[in-house]
């Protein structure tokens, strides 16, 4: 599932994503290290690590549920007021999908590390009559 082949593809698509982001450092080594490169921004530090999925993840428990182990290790890089850990996943389509791995949470992102935040969903109460609060 997690083990394999590395993924060259994702990691050179990956490294040219995050060259608009600001310079990047590629980690040479072994293949169980918790990053695969640093992407250094003009007030932080992000360490990121990249996998390859056969799907998008719908929410990003999705992810943390499939790739438990790669961010549990990523999340053992130290967190500090100039640093952050990013988790990418590319689909087989050449979809992307950026999670940011906080302490207490893991929560979908854009390319650039910009936090996506979820639509608020209008809610509908029913009256004593059966009928909704909107009229209808």
């Amino acid at each position: 599932m997690t083990r394999g082949r590395r993924p060259t593809k994702a990691l050179t698509e990956a490294v040219e994503i995050a060259g608009k982001r600001g310079s990047v450092e590629n980690v040479a080594g072994r293949r169980g290290r918790a990053f695969d490169f640093l992407i250094i921004e003009p007030f932080r530090v992000v360490f990121v690590k990249v996998k390859r999925s056969h799907t998008s993840f719908t929410y990003p428990l999705e992810a943390l549920s499939k790739y438990e182990r790669e961010i549990a290790s990523l999340n053992r890089v130290a967190l500090t007021r100039i640093t952050a850990r990013e988790f990418w996943v590319r689909s087989p389509a050449g979809e992307w999908q950026y999670f940011l791995v906080r302490h207490d949470s893991v929560i979908e992102v854009r390319a650039d590390g910009t936090y996506i935040p979820r639509e608020v969903l209008p809610l509908e109460s029913a009256s004593p009559a059966g009928s909704t609060t909107n009229g209808e």
